[in-house]
């Protein structure tokens, strides 16, 4: 009986090490992306447990640990470029062991997927069709190239392709339709710049009023980029919002160097560089929230289904969990059953996920409107960094109980890891 054939809409995080683990169990993995394989944007990131289990089992971990930025920890400066305090590596850090950039580890999980004779990756294409019957999927795939259209045949499909997810809105309807969308007051936008001196070895953010941040990290010692991040809580800004939604560029980067003009420290060089900047990308932060995650022969993954924002710090660890599960699953039951068993183990860790920090309020706490609130967050700051020297001095964090233990239940000792095929 031939194998099972599963399309993966998305060679992301997710997407791909979905289908790492469904070769393994034998299933015909096709995996599609919209955009050119050498494209490596991205932020940087972090995997921590139990996500860190999942590449663990992968055999990956070895390949990751190379791929690390390098960065030793966060600099907290001022807006004449003075240090306000230094979290190094570890756990009070926004700096974590395995640090790496989404390019990085994404090229990681497509090189050990591809590796797969039972995986195929279509790089520029994109599902222009789906329809369901009661057997099979009949998807239409458009490249981007030539703009040819061809209709396959599989069993099972998967959205993996993001908060705006092409294919949640072929199966289940429009984001205004289903209101799946739950903005969180926000707007963020990544990009590379050319390195300085001062980039390197630290990570380093800087507060200005209005709740607006810059905020540089090194990608690693011999890159001659450094990543840039600026970020600003708030409503205020409309034609930021119509160049996000529209998607025109030049009105993003418009909108932003208006937002941040005439600011200090290193601002006016981070704008100067956005402006011709080619892997830059501008989103107004927003969560997806959905009652259930397939429709039939299609399920949902990663932000398609639960986009959490990056002010949960959870985006990376669901991507890698949700993607085990789901593998898990379909080796179990290899058909829609395994999409209601992968939602069943999976919904109430994604929504507890989901929540923001100190009910919400973290990313306004964390970004101050005013110079006064900056200043109290500065010297605020500066006292933790000092109990956290102490701390680490005295070794009292041996009397802590082990924070980073997985709060989800893999099922690895149960599963087929090693067997499978």
């Amino acid at each position: 009986m031939p194998s099972e054939r599963i399309l993966i809409c998305g060679a992301g995080i997710a997407g791909s090490i979905l289908a790492f683990w469904l070769a393994k169990h034998d299933f015909q993995v096709v995996v599609i992306e919209r955009s050119k394989a050498e494209q490596k944007a991205g932020q940087g990131l972090e995997i921590e447990e139990p996500a860190l289990q999942v590449v663990k089992a992968m055999g990956i971990l070895g390949k990751l640990e190379e791929r690390k930025t390098g960065e030793r920890g966060f600099n907290l400066v001022d807006a004449r470029g003075r240090s306000r305090g230094v979290l190094e590596v570890g756990r009070a850090s926004p700096t974590g062991a395995l640090e790496l950039m989404r390019g990085d580890l994404t090229d990681v999980l497509y090189k050990a997927a591809d590796a797969s004779a039972n995986v195929t990756y279509r790089f520029e294409t994109t599902v222009r069709g789906l329809r369901q019957t009661r057997e099979k999927v009949f998807v239409d795939l458009e490249d981007r190239n030539d703009r040819s259209v061809t209709t396959e045949e599989f069993d099972l499909v998967v959205g993996a392709d993001g908060a705006r997810s092409r294919t949640r809105q072929l199966v289940m309807g429009s984001p205004e339709e289903i209101d799946c969308y739950k903005p969180v007051g926000a707007f963020v936008a990544y990009f590379s710049i050319p390195k300085e001196d001062q980039d390197w070895p630290y990570s380093q953010l800087c507060h200005f009023p209005n709740r607006r941040i810059v905020w540089l990290r090194p990608i690693g010692k011999d890159s001659k980029t450094t990543s840039a991040c600026l970020i600003h809580v708030g409503h205020d800004v409309p034609n930021l919002r119509r160049a996000n939604v529209s998607g025109d560029r030049p009105k993003q980067k418009a909108a932003l160097a208006e937002l941040y003009s005439g600011l200090g420290w290193d601002t006016p060089r981070v704008i100067e560089q956005m402006m011709t900047a080619e892997n830059f990308y501008s989103e107004e932060l927003t969560q997806v929230k959905l009652p259930k995650w397939s429709q039939n022969r299609v399920v949902l993954l990663g932000d398609a289904a639960w986009a959490p924002t990056p002010f949960t710090g959870q985006g990376n660890q669901l991507a890698i969990v949700g993607a085990w599960v789901l593998a898990q699953e379909l080796s179990r039951n290899r058909d829609q059953v395994a999409f209601e068993m992968y939602e069943k183990r999976l919904r109430s860790y994604v929504e507890a996920s989901q929540s923001i920090p100190l009910g919400g309020y973290a990313p306004y706490l964390f970004n101050p409107q005013t110079s006064l609130g900056i200043w109290l967050f500065r010297t605020t700051f500066r006292l933790v960094t000092w109990i956290v020297r102490f701390v680490a001095w005295t070794n009292l964090e041996r009397f802590w109980p082990d924070s980073r233990e997985a709060e989800f239940d893999l099922e690895i000792e149960g599963s087929d890891v090693k067997g499978a095929r």
